[in-house]
């Protein structure tokens, strides 16, 4: 399986993703967006994951990329082969299917818990509650496509956390932390952290924390990956 990952920075690679792939026996392509590498043709990829980064996908003027990879996400949901989204690269596939974007009442950075509901619970047998790692200061509505796109996990901070959407799977939160990729994330989002505490948000835990939290939620999360990816690629 032609498998691509579009990595929109360089500290936000596929953590747990990789070995994931590479155990299945998939032909792994990065595309390294942020050095300027080409987006495939659509008939060339048989699996998308859009990883992701601190920018807004609203942004197009100051990356031109975002056009080509919404249009990826429509392609890849209209010819049914998995895609999937996962922090930025969720809000992308959102934004394709004309869903808006936009800021978040709080911003979210560490672990905290989401709560998934609806049929998609059954499908891909999720827990009730999982603590997740959150890096987020926008979000998505739910596309308007009834029957099509579905809404499966919430937080306390974000209404809409996760969502279905054919051969589509959005995910706010990253599933795929692994400790090398959660320091890389903490090292680049530094200043992000403290200017979070210092305006007293809510949900933005401090790096000693997170780094203990990790410890305790980064196997169920990345345990709860591995089925997401397991239904993705279900008969594929």
């Amino acid at each position: 399986m032609e498998t691509y990952i579009f990595q929109h920075v360089e500290y936000e690679g596929p953590g747990a993703i990789l070995p994931y792939l590479q155990a299945k026996g998939h032909n792994v392509h990065i595309v390294r967006l942020y050095a300027g590498d080409p987006i495939p043709h659509e008939d060339d990829v048989d699996f998308a994951i859009l990883m992701g980064g601190p920018m807004s996908v609203l942004d197009e003027t100051k990356y031109p990329h975002f056009v080509r990879e919404k249009e990826l996400c429509c392609d890849m949901v209209q010819l049914g082969k998995p895609l999937l989204g996962i922090c930025l690269g969720a809000q992308m596939i959102a934004s394709a299917f004309g869903a808006a974007i936009k800021k978040n009442p709080e911003k979210e950075i560490g672990w905290f818990p989401v709560t998934f509901t609806g049929d998609a619970v059954e499908e891909m047998n999720l827990p009730e509650s999982l603590d997740v790692f959150h890096w987020h200061g926008e979000t998505f509505d739910i596309p308007e496509l009834p029957g099509i796109a579905e809404p499966f996990a919430f937080s306390e901070a974000c209404q809409n956390q996760a969502f279905k959407i054919g051969s589509g799977i959005a995910l706010q939160f990253h599933l795929e932390a692994t400790p090398e990729s959660m320091e890389s994330m903490l090292k680049n989002g530094d200043d992000e952290i403290k200017a979070g505490i210092a305006a007293g948000f809510d949900y933005v835990q401090n790096p000693k924390d997170i780094r203990i939290a990790g410890k305790i939620a980064m196997g169920p999360a990345n345990e709860l990956l591995v089925k997401i990816l397991d239904y993705l690629l279900e008969e594929k």
